[in-house]
């Protein structure tokens, strides 16, 4: 009798539980939708609940860069002030304490994933002003006067395209990830040349950077005429890179994509990568393939390392997204399992 009372008094409990939410998701607190608790911008919500795709950085006294000044502008955006110096100081660090507190985490003045997910659990779009707008454009490189007009938008936009997000021109939970979470362009190295304009003067300068290199021969064909080699080199002549003979359309010359070309010159200067180029416009590809356009290039060693074999193949694609390119594959997708492929459309 006393065992069986005891059973429905613990089944009763776990009903109670159950029904109050406890085995469910954890609520947001007041702090993750605005700590000075005043609406800053439309849609401050539970955004802190959904996944995200990118490791968050971790800033602490002593950090400078964009990424910093973001932190700056979502703190002002929560009602702290503080100045968008890009300076993670000591007012920075108590300010940063002071919000961990406010939202129940641990105040140790450390922006790591879970600061970020509570100081982006706000969304901005067109007709929102204030820091949290800052916050986004100097992330994206564009004027930071605080108004989510039509420019920033349009930058917006093009960030999420690039980055394979919903293209709606609105900043939410994964825009603000990919944002924060994409490589900060490295400082070009002192005597480093400004990468020229034209597609000719662009594949002379890369014929000057030593960590590329170009394959001399194709795996699935003989046509000497276009090897990457070849195709870099006539398009330093500004005669065009030939496509092989033996492929969909034959051959022909073609000018090499200036923002490729800038793209590999930026890989190599700013972030350090030794590339070895297996193929531009020659070989065969697809029928419609971007190769036979100029818009690609594909690289098959990666600082020495064959990709497929421990090569930093992901770092460098992520990369390719960030420079502008729009179809990026590599191991794991079809047909790319020994190179990655980064074309412009």
């Amino acid at each position: 009798m006393r065992k069986n009372a005891r059973n429905l008094l613990l089944q009763g409990l776990a009903a109670m539980l159950i029904a109050g939410g406890t085995f469910g998701a954890v609520s947001a607190t007041g702090d993750e939708a605005n700590a000075s608790g005043k609406p800053a911008v439309r849609g401050a919500s539970h955004a802190s609940t959904i996944a995200r795709t990118g490791a968050w950085p971790k800033l602490k006294a002593g950090s400078q860069g964009t990424k910093v000044k973001s932190v700056q502008h979502l703190l002002a955006a929560r009602g702290y002030a503080v100045s968008a110096d890009g300076i993670y100081g000591r007012k920075t660090a108590a300010a940063v304490g002071k919000f961990q507190k406010r939202a129940g985490l641990k105040a140790d003045g450390v922006v790591g994933a879970k600061t970020w997910n509570k100081l982006t659990a706000l969304t901005v779009g067109l007709g929102d002003r204030g820091p949290a707008v800052k916050a986004v454009q100097v992330q994206l490189g564009v004027k930071a006067d605080g108004v989510f007009g039509k420019n920033t938008r349009a930058a917006v936009r093009s960030f999420q395209t690039r980055a394979g997000l919903k293209v709606d021109g609105v900043v939410g939970p994964k825009a603000w990830n990919a944002l924060i979470t994409r490589p900060t362009p490295a400082k070009p190295k002192p005597g480093t040349a400004k990468p020229a304009g034209s597609s000719a003067a662009l594949a002379r300068q890369l014929l000057t950077k030593r960590g590329i290199t170009y394959a001399t021969k194709h795996s699935e064909t003989v046509d000497p005429r276009s090897t990457a080699y070849r195709n870099i080199h006539d398009m330093a002549k500004g005669i065009g890179a030939a496509t092989s003979g033996n492929s969909h359309v034959g051959y022909k010359r073609v000018p090499l994509d200036p923002r490729m070309l800038r793209a590999l010159i930026t890989l190599h200067d700013r972030y350090g990568y030794k590339l070895k180029i297996s193929e531009f416009v020659g070989g065969v590809h697809g029928k419609n393939s971007r190769h036979y356009r100029g818009l690609s290039f594909d690289a098959n060693f990666i600082n020495g390392i064959h990709v497929g074999s421990g090569a930093p193949h992901k770092k460098v694609m992520k990369l390719c997204t960030t420079l502008g390119a729009t179809e990026v594959r590599g191991p794991g997708d079809p047909n790319h399992n020994t190179h990655i492929h980064c074309a412009w459309k």
